[in-house]
């Protein structure tokens, strides 16, 4: 059988057409994909980006959280110390509950992401080496003007540190000064 000249042509045009559009269409599927490719891998990095600072702030979280209760425990104890005479703890036990606070800044300077912080928590250990010192040059006598000088002491420098950590880690509420007088005169329902 003969075919025509106008068939041939025909199919050859169809069969061009054809393959031209599943290029066309193979292209399209495979730039789609290749961006999609790319979209996910932006994705994946934002989120390992978000994960790393979420894991950085919960660890800096720990470790000025951890350096705040030694310190305040050094500090209830300093103050047991002071104010309760015949049941006091031995010096010896302030000096550890001192090297616990002191070693609980390690993982603070560790971490630390802020000047304020950093600054912060420098003025913290000042404030216990200081402390130290005043405990053991402390007189019985003077028993009442020590303790006076060191909540002054450790609370001040205490709540720099804890205001500096609030804002690097982004924590609202209030961020008070320490007000040596309004700690000094208990309240209704305070010791």
């Amino acid at each position: 059988m003969p075919y025509s000249h106008d068939v041939s042509s025909d199919v050859w045009v169809g069969a061009a057409t054809t393959l031209i559009g599943a290029a066309l269409g193979g292209t399209i599927s495979f730039l789609l994909g290749w961006q999609q490719v790319r979209e996910a891998r932006r994705q994946r990095r934002e989120d390992e980006v978000r994960e790393r600072r979420r894991r950085s702030a919960d660890r800096r979280f720990q470790a000025y959280a951890d350096f705040l209760t030694r310190t305040r425990s050094f500090r209830n104890a300093v103050e047991t110390h002071y104010s309760r005479p015949g049941h006091q703890p031995p010096v010896s036990e302030l000096d550890a509950l001192l090297q616990s606070a002191n070693d609980a800044s390690a993982l603070v300077f560790l971490v630390v992401e802020n000047e304020a912080t950093y600054d912060g928590c420098r003025s913290a250990l000042r404030a216990l080496g200081n402390a130290r010192a005043l405990i053991h040059d402390s007189k019985p006598a003077t028993y009442g003007q020590t303790w006076a000088d060191l909540n002054e002491l450790l609370g001040r420098a205490t709540r720099e540190f804890q205001n500096a950590a609030r804002t690097e880690l982004g924590v609202s509420g209030p961020a008070e000064q320490w007000d040596s007088d309004a700690r000094a005169r208990p309240g209704p329902g305070q010791r």
